[in-house]
């Protein structure tokens, strides 16, 4: 067989539906790089999986994986090939949604995942709305302040707060958060003046758990910025968490404004330092949509995307 790593047995006119089954589980264990995730994402038995895998690299003549105790590793012809397949694939799925009309009728089931505090404060309150325009999709929504793998947890689409730092997927914009730093009345009462950004150095503070947010604040007015090291004497993973501490007057936190703003009008919470603009050590304050870098981005994917894009602009 020539070109064993082009798409010969892919168009071959005998080509199975096993074959196909067999070169998608190719693609999910060289993103997982484990046959144990595979096999629990399709409830199987790890062996059945590195079975498939084996069998494969029968077919094609080549190690695709090079396996120890502890971990699996692609090789070279392995990259190669998942280049090669991967696009094939998608075009082989798209073909069969056009088939089955879900280009017009998007459908199926979508998994999304969200932090706990954005997903039941933000959300939420739009599921509704979503399921009355797409009711042949199955949403999914897993809140988690946890980073999830978005590949090797199989979620379609990850919404995350803060930096990117992973430049296989890929990332689109969905809104810019605005931090705001709160305090309980009766902590403000008990407390030191706050009147310039290094006061908060004197203040019982409630941080997140990332780091960007809990080793440096940023205070920004007009030309004037001002970098200020906090050490939070509490720190947690949720902004619903944080705010309930500082409702029950614990300190000050940097919470985004969507999270505290019905705090805020009804006089639970007060802005402190409302004329400076605070973010965390890193500047990009903003919410991602992210999803596998792929050629085709299935339609319930985009149909999702888009509805998030056009009703949270004023969130």
């Amino acid at each position: 067989m020539h070109n064993k790593l082009g798409c010969m047995q892919i168009i071959n006119a005998d080509f199975a539906p096993m074959d196909i089954a067999k070169l998608k589980i190719f693609v999910a264990v060289y993103r997982a790089k484990s046959f144990a995730v595979v096999a629990k994402q399709r409830n199987v038995a790890a062996s059945s999986i590195s079975r498939t895998i084996a069998g494969l690299e029968e077919e094609l003549g080549l190690r695709l994986f090079q396996r120890t105790t502890r971990t699996l590793n692609p090789t070279q012809a392995a990259e190669r090939y998942y280049l090669r397949m991967e696009p094939l694939l998608e075009e082989f799925d798209l073909a069969q949604q056009e088939a089955l009309g879900e280009t017009l009728q998007p459908s199926g089931l979508l998994r999304v995942s969200a932090s706990s505090s954005f997903g039941q404060l933000v959300l939420a309150p739009l599921l509704g709305k979503f399921q009355q325009a797409y009711p042949k999709i199955q949403l999914e929504l897993d809140l988690s302040d946890s980073r999830v793998d978005l590949i090797a947890q199989q979620f379609d689409l990850v919404l995350r707060h803060g930096a990117l730092n992973d430049s296989s997927l890929v990332a689109r914009k969905l809104l810019d958060v605005n931090y705001l730093l709160v305090a309980s009345s009766a902590y403000l009462k008990q407390s030191a003046k706050i009147q310039q950004p290094c006061d908060v150095s004197d203040h019982n503070l409630v941080g997140f758990t990332y780091r960007e947010l809990n080793k440096q604040w940023l205070f920004s007015r007009g030309k004037t910025s001002e970098k200020i090291a906090i050490t939070p004497s509490l720190s947690l993973s949720s902004a619903a968490a944080i705010k309930e501490c500082v409702n029950h007057d614990m300190g000050l936190a940097l919470l985004a404004d969507w999270t505290v703003r019905e705090d805020l009008m009804s006089g639970k919470l007060v802005q402190v330092l409302s004329d400076w603009q605070v973010t965390g050590a890193n500047s990009d304050s903003a919410i991602w949509l992210l999803y596998p870098s792929r050629a085709f981005m299935p339609n319930k994917v985009a149909v999702f995307s888009q509805f998030l894009l056009d009703n949270l602009q004023s969130v």
